[in-house]
């Protein structure tokens, strides 16, 4: 299961200040990045592009910066995040003195997706939950053959506004030993793990696209830049609200967009093109999770152009 707080995507900075936020940590973590020490100012809004712009002797160099992200999964995905977190707040707030489960470790909630529990209707939801889990948990040794390991509740005759707003309810056999028991399923579906690749490739599309155009192309004049840069950087946002990458690598999507990259017609656009990843780990949920402190703590860096290297102090290995 994956535990996600909304307030970790940083929507509350500008997109300037997110941007320089990706910069800082780059530097922090792969400071000769660039193969030398460079000193970027964030070009003023209305002036843009480049997002940043570095003045070294022989002339000013910039950076171009986009995030790795598909954005037509990511706006159901946070949807399906608000919802999980109102029915995590409906139902696990105050859990400790609530009907505490002797046979189950946990009770993963399945919703009606898109079906938002009404506010007038929360007590009520709240009530027939721990009411139906009681059962479930009183019931649990009386037909061996139904309730071994895992049992889902799918019939709830009897408790009508779980039934209004849930699909199912998964019990998972065990001892919760004091901890939280309650969860809403995540995504789990079927996915193709090739269009975080493709998500890649879409990126770079787009910022040539975007530098093909006249416009773009008379501002990036104005700069007198003698050498231009493109950065593509993940964080959270890709890792909550993406589908996920495996089996693929950080490594095997990199090399897929450095082949494509290599291979686009307009690929003298940027002189130098880098993918960067970084994400933090929510140490407070580890120890619950079983998790270990730092988990996961992820910094990875490669140049996919002109040539594809992976930076020796990219994590994980």
């Amino acid at each position: 299961m994956r535990f996600i707080d909304l307030d970790m995507t940083s929507s509350r900075f500008t997109h300037s200040q997110r941007e320089q936020t990706v910069l800082t940590d780059l530097e922090t973590c792969f400071p000769d990045f660039s193969g030398e020490l460079l000193s970027w100012e964030k070009v003023p809004d209305g002036q843009d592009p480049p997002d940043f712009i570095s003045r070294v002797e022989n002339g000013p160099v910039g950076l171009e910066l986009i995030e790795w992200l598909d954005g037509e999964q990511m706006r159901p995905a946070k949807g399906r995040e608000f919802q999980r977190n109102h029915i995590r707040l409906v139902l696990g707030e105050n859990w400790h003195t609530e009907y505490q489960p002797q046979n189950f470790r946990f009770a993963i909630v399945m919703p009606v997706w898109g079906l938002e529990i009404a506010r007038s209707e929360e007590a009520l939801v709240r009530r027939e939950f721990f009411a139906c889990a009681a059962n479930a948990d009183k019931t649990w040794g009386t037909n061996p053959d139904l309730w071994v390991g895992d049992h889902y509740t799918e019939d709830f005759a009897g408790y009508p506004k779980l039934g209004k707003y849930l699909q199912a309810i998964r019990y998972i056999g065990g001892s919760s030993r004091g901890r939280c028991w309650i969860d809403v399923e995540e995504d789990g579906e079927a996915y193709d793990p090739s269009v975080a690749a493709q998500t890649l490739e879409q990126a770079l599309v787009k910022k040539l696209n975007i530098y093909s155009t006249a416009s773009t192309q008379a501002k990036v004049h104005l700069h007198g830049l003698i050498e231009n840069y493109l950065l593509v950087h993940g964080s959270f946002n890709a890792y909550a609200y993406n589908a996920p990458s495996g089996p693929l690598t950080l490594a095997d999507i990199a090399r897929r967009g450095a082949a494509f990259y290599a291979a686009h017609p307009q690929r003298q656009t940027f002189n130098r093109v880098w993918f960067f990843f970084s994400l933090d780990p929510a140490d407070e949920l580890n120890q619950p999770l079983g998790f270990p402190p730092g988990y996961p703590q992820v910094r990875w860096l490669a140049q996919l152009w002109p040539i594809f290297s992976i930076h020796p102090g990219s994590s994980p290995a």
